[in-house]
């Protein structure tokens, strides 16, 4: 029909025919929609038959649309048929100027990557883009789009100083334009300069000569500023400095400088800095007289592992020419001191290369400098520490409290250098960790899944935290499982006991989840906190709780059942407490063998009812087929686990507990605990592990010099306390003498004993008694007498020397006439007999003599009384009892020793000598008659009104002057006879004087 293309105005002829028709067919046309007029047609006679009809149109070309469409029609009238033909015309017209946007007239760091858009709109077909840097028709590639009659060109590069004021440009073109259009653009690129060279004439400097030193920068834009430096640090002033073109468009700088060689220009490094802002500061140096600088051979990301709490050495040696050189350290900045110069607080030195490190620390990591520097000049190098330190748990939860039958997840992190997913993980002993947990490692960290809770799995997972580096870390997170209060009836909870008037404390434990709170009834009425009732609760591990109600004040009508109530979200339970008086204790429970050796069993039980009182422990045992029982007291006594040693080798045991109380002893229990102790003896040269002294526990010099300052404490404390009695001695020899001239006196004593066991008085007994006395004595006693603390110096001896029996007091010595009836009528075990042996001296024999009588005043005169319970005698090991003996050994305090709601105790003193009854705990032990100048005072009063016989609380020793006279006895009237104690003392002590001298001063009545 026509042209497919035609430009804007152009004019297009077309032409139309069609096939042979009969009648001839009409044609017409339609333009854009729109029927035209033809510019001509005509019919011709086909050789085929019928007519061909053809039709010329001429248009011109209008910017109406991208396409003009054409259409011819042929129409045959008479058979009503229609045939057409389109022809669709692409319409070319050029499109608008491009245009660069992005970074044009802007300035581009160097090797940045930047974008540069170039826009064409209108023409058809759109245009087609291309990029060009000038002096180049080497097409740049570019990201090309259009979308309808817009197309677009993204180019994309990296900067290059190279292309420093090139000309960018954009061209456009297609086929309706008989050129290109074109956009353009200038590429400002700033850079640094790559390098500076300094050079220096004459290359050998003598003194005198001007040395000239020129800094010349590579190219830069903008303008590089140079600086120069001296090796201190001292900025120099340059002799000049200028300018000129350099490569790709940029600036070359120089300075020069000009001194005067001096000799100390020997080894001076000279450095020209330059920097334009643009990039790093770029420097170069040249140490005059110096062949070439020092140069590390480790690589530039050089890192070196240190473990915390060990020394460390790190090695950065550099090699330069000469091979003298000196070595810097820096930290952040800060210079490290050199080992020469530094002192012992110093933990990081350095010795040229070297970096010591003598304990690695945690905060030591990081980066270390070391700079090296010779003749020609200096050079850094970093080396980066990493500090490796075991692994330490930072988080994990106390307690997981979860519902039974529920999922408990547990998660716990550490912290620590390295840390990999195999340093964290859980573990609980005995706890079917495989079957049922699944554990998710991470990096530092490890999450625990506990699957299908129970009541029984209440217990603790460990987190374990170990990078390979020191201890592992544990860290206890407890797994509760809520369920509602348990109670607690162990026999020791479910009674309680006080005495009228005192206070009593209920205890009542549950166990359950979450916390538990307690309240208290009785006969369902609610206690509240009051003057009577006292309430506390503490926890005593992670799903046990425990109550404790106080009753002040105890009466009759408090005795009875008490109502302890637990209670939680998950439910309520209750126990029943009976408070009673109080009595003597419950046998103990549950005693078993936990551990035997060659001589020693291990035994362990759980306490009884204490009878509200504190209570003591007695074990006894025997062998097998030996019928015959032996005791031991456990100590310390508020122990429930005990090791009884001295055992047979090889040999089997029966054991048997009982708990005793002041006011008695429960049976021993019932249980048949056997055990046979091991049949080797382990080697005499092995340690217990315990014992043992490991290398480096302690310093030797520390142990040194404990030792000597302990040494030299103990001569001067000796020193001084020997001075003191010396003087004190001195002193009251000098007043007894001077009232010395008379003959010898006697006066009579009565000495109190404890008449329980019927035995001599030992050494415990001296020792309870003489310090009580002592410490009445001291309300206004003599100044010449000892003070308190010197008072207490035979309990601190009875306390060291017990072990054989024996209380050692000087050579004075009390012994029973006949061992072999000690003890009897008095319903008590036959023990050995035992000895104390005195040597009080003269001095402290009148000294007691004066604290005694003037105690006894005291007492009369303030109404003091005072009761010395009797203490069994425990010197031995154990008591040969027959295993069919009633008798328990040793015996309970008589019942006048504990008289139930009143405060009354039994003094000796406060009663007549005749008095004392059969169940006294004080039986008379002899007196000692002083004879006067012209007879012997008696036990009848004396002229003045006062008993001549002298009562005293102490079984008071005699000096060694003084034996020969005097008798001394236990014997009790009501008892029947016992056994006498002699004292034969020979009295060539203090004069008649002396004791006149005490009379005047009123202690000796």
């Amino acid at each position: 029909m026509g042209p497919s293309e035609a430009k804007v105005n152009d004019t297009v002829s077309l032409e139309c025919s069609t096939t042979n028709s009969n009648p001839a067919a009409r044609i017409t046309w339609v333009l854009d929609g729109r029927e035209v007029r033809e510019n001509g047609s005509r019919i011709a006679t086909s050789p085929d038959g019928g007519w061909v009809s053809s039709s010329n149109l001429t248009t011109t070309v209008r910017a109406t649309g991208r396409n003009v469409t054409v259409s011819c029609h042929a129409i045959v009238a008479d058979l009503a048929q229609r045939v057409a033909e389109t022809k669709i015309i692409s319409v070319v017209y050029p499109p608008e100027a491009p245009s660069i946007s992005g970074m044009r007239d802007r300035t581009i760091r160097d090797n940045s990557f930047y974008q540069m858009n170039c826009m064409s709109m209108g023409g058809n077909p759109p245009a087609t883009l291309k990029w060009f840097l000038s002096g180049s028709r080497k097409e740049i590639k570019a990201n090309y789009t259009n979308h309808g009659s817009v197309a677009q060109s993204l180019l994309e590069m990296q900067a290059k100083r190279e292309d420093n004021g090139k000309e960018l440009r954009c061209e456009a073109s297609n086929p309706a334009l008989e050129g290109n259009l074109v956009d353009s653009t200038t590429i400002r690129i700033e850079f640094a300069p790559k390098q500076l060279t300094v050079k220096v004439r004459p290359e050998k400097l003598r003194p005198g000569q001007m040395v000239t030193i020129t800094c010349e920068s590579d190219s830069s834009n903008p303008v590089s500023r140079l600086t120069w430096l001296r090796g201190n640090g001292q900025v120099i002033q340059p002799a000049g400095n200028s300018t000129v073109p350099g490569a790709y468009s940029g600036i070359v700088s120089k300075s020069t400088l000009q001194m005067e060689v001096t000799p100390e220009l020997h080894g001076v490094v000279i450095t020209c800095q330059a920097t334009n802002g643009i990039g790093p500061q770029i420097h170069d140096a040249i140490t005059l007289e110096v062949l070439y600088k020092p140069q590390f051979q480790q690589p530039s990301d050089y890192s070196v592992d240190v473990i915390e709490g060990e020394p460390a050495i790190v090695n950065l040696t550099a090699r330069a020419n000469p091979s003298e050189m000196t070595y810097k350290w820096f930290r952040d900045g800060t210079a490290i001191k050199q080992l020469k110069e530094a002192n012992a607080y110093d933990r990081i030195t350095f010795d040229g290369p070297l970096l010591n490190l003598t304990v690695v620390r945690r905060d030591d990591k990081g980066e270390y400098k070391c700079d090296a520097t010779n003749a020609e000049g200096s050079r850094s190098h970093t080396v980066r520490l990493n500090v490796q330190y075991p692994a330490s748990i930072v988080q994990a939860r106390s307690t997981v409290m979860i519902n039974e039958g529920s999922d408990a997840e547990f998660e716990c992190r550490a912290a620590g250098n390295p840390l990999t997913t195999t340093t964290v993980f859980w573990r609980r002993a005995g706890f079917d960790m495989e079957g049922r947990t699944s554990q998710t490692p991470g990096v530092g960290v490890a999450y625990l899944l506990v699957r299908d809770i129970t009541r029984n799995d209440t217990g603790a997972f460990e987190c374990v935290a170990n990078n390979g580096i020191g201890q592992e870390s544990i860290e206890q997170t407890w797994l509760v499982v809520k369920y509602k209060p348990l109670m607690d009836d162990s026999p020791q909870l479910t009674k309680a006991a006080g005495d009228e008037g005192q206070l009593a404390k209920l205890v009542c434990r549950a166990q359950g989840a979450p916390n538990i709170s307690f309240g208290w009834s009785r006969e369902g009425t609610p206690l509240t906190p009051s003057d009577k009732y006292s309430f506390s609760t503490r926890q005593v591990d992670i799903v046990t709780w425990e109550s404790t109600m106080g009753v002040s004040n105890v009466r009759s009508r408090d005795y009875g059942l008490y109502d302890c109530i637990a209670r939680n979200e998950m439910g309520t339970n209750s126990a029943k407490v009976v408070l009673s008086g109080t009595s003597r204790p419950d046998p103990p429970l549950a005693l078993h063998v936990v551990n035997v050796t060659h001589d020693s069993v291990y035994l362990a039980w759980r306490s009884g009812f204490d009878g509200g009182l504190f209570q003591s422990y007695r074990l006894r045992y025997r062998q097998i087929g030996n019928e015959f029982y032996k005791y031991a007291d456990v100590y310390p006594t508020n122990v429930t686990a005990f090791t009884l040693g001295g055992l047979a080798l090889g040999t089997e045991y029966l054991f048997g507990i009982m708990a005793f109380n002041n006011l008695g002893e429960s049976n021993y229990t019932q249980d048949i605990v056997k055990a046979r102790t091991s049949s080797e003896t382990p080697p005499s040269g092995q340690k217990p592990r315990d014992l043992e002294v490991r290398p480096g526990d302690m310093p030797k010099v520390l142990i040194i010099v404990i030792t000597i300052v302990g040494t030299a404490l103990l001569v001067l404390n000796v020193a001084l306390i020997a001075c003191f009695v010396r003087r004190r001695h001195r002193k009251r020899l000098a007043k007894a003498m001077s009232s010395e001239g008379g003959s010898s006196k006697s006066a009579t004593i009565e000495m109190y004993a404890p008449s329980s066991y019927n035995e001599t008085v030992n050494g415990e007994t001296l020792s309870s008694i003489s310090e009580k006395s002592e410490s009445y004595s001291q309300n206004g006693s003599h100044s010449d007498y000892a003070p308190e603390d010197a008072s207490k110096v035979a309990v601190s001896t009875y306390l060291i020397d017990q072990a054989d029996g024996q209380v050692a007091y000087g050579s004075y010595r009390v012994a029973a006439n006949n061992p072999a009836q000690a003890g009897s009528g008095h319903g008590t075990l036959s023990r050995p007999p035992k000895s104390v042996n005195f040597d009080m001296g003269e001095d402290n024999y009148i000294d007691t003599l004066r604290r005694n009588a003037y105690t006894q005043g005291n007492e009369a005169m303030y109404g003091k009384s005072r009761m010395v319970t009797p203490i069994s005698p425990h010197s031995d090991a154990y008591y040969g009892v027959n295993a069919n003996s009633p008798v328990n050994y040793p015996p309970a305090p008589h019942p006048s020793f504990h008289t139930t709601g009143t405060n009354h105790r039994y003094n000796p003193l406060s009663e007549p000598t005749g008095n004392h009854g059969a169940h006294s705990p004080y039986t008379p032990m002899g007196t000692l008659n002083i004879p006067a100048a012209n007879g012997v005072y008696g036990p009848s009063p004396s002229s003045s009104g006062r008993a001549s016989a002298l009562p005293v609380n102490l079984p008071l020793p005699l000096p060694m002057s003084m034996q020969g006279h005097g008798q001394f006895s236990s014997f009790n009237p009501s008892e029947g006879p016992s056994p006498i104690m002699e004292a034969t003392a020979q009295f060539s002590g203090p004069s008649l004087a002396t004791v006149r001298s005490l009379e005047t001063e009123g202690h000796l009545v």
